[in-house]
């Protein structure tokens, strides 16, 4: 959802500074009576000026909706970047060799991971909810289904290898379920806060439905 929104805001940067750039064209050609190349220069520069801007403008405005310090937001967001190269990794290694686990488990592993890195994007400051996944679980997954990969291309199989390849996919099954955890923990706050808020609209209902409670 957020590269989606990502694509709309580029797109429409570049219609304003398209404009901008028609509109101060004109202005210095037409109204000043500038040469034509000193009214395609001024038109560039209200380009890049609107358009750097408005980025400037969202980017503030993420900021101040993250609830984040700059620093913390700028670190945040190269976490996340790194993250989605890795999830794209992942899957590309997982749908290569359907045999890392069953075709089911490869695409809950990625439906999961997918989804935390989602919950993460579109709330910054849940980072810190999900480091261990970014810091050290994502990679392992990711290492150990290239490495697992890379074996089993291999032409020869030998006994040292076929007992590699058995373990690393046992580990690879145990690392899925540790995702799965992640997520979990991760959804772990907003099940409280559900269940918080049913309890106050059931208090609600009760107070209603009582005759002797005076609003």
């Amino acid at each position: 959802m957020k590269s989606i929104l990502s694509i709309f805001l580029f797109i429409f940067r570049l219609g304003i500074g398209a404009a901008a750039f028609a509109i101060a064209s004109l202005i210095s050609w037409l109204v000043i009576n500038t040469s034509f190349s000193i009214a395609i220069l001024s038109g560039i520069v209200a380009f890049f000026v609107t358009f750097f801007g408005l980025k400037w403008m969202v980017s503030s405005r993420q900021l101040k909706n993250s609830g984040l310090s700059r620093r913390e937001y700028k670190y945040i967001q190269e976490h996340l970047r790194e993250g989605k190269v890795k999830i794209t990794r992942l899957q590309r290694v997982m749908f290569s060799v359907g045999s890392v686990m069953t075709i089911k488990q490869n695409y809950d592993v990625i439906k999961v991971a997918k989804k935390l890195h989602s919950i993460v994007e579109n709330d910054p400051k849940r980072f810190y909810e999900a480091e261990q996944f970014y810091y050290s679980h994502l990679d392992s997954m990711v290492e150990l289904t290239e490495k697992y990969a890379f074996l089993t291309k291999q032409p020869v199989k030998t006994t040292e290898i076929q007992n590699s390849l058995r373990d690393t996919r046992i580990t690879i099954s145990s690392m899925a379920e540790t995702i799965n955890e992640d997520l979990s923990n991760l959804l772990a706050s907003d099940v409280d806060t559900l269940r918080l808020e049913i309890d106050v609209a059931k208090q609600a209902i009760e107070k209603n439905k009582d005759p002797n409670v005076k609003s």
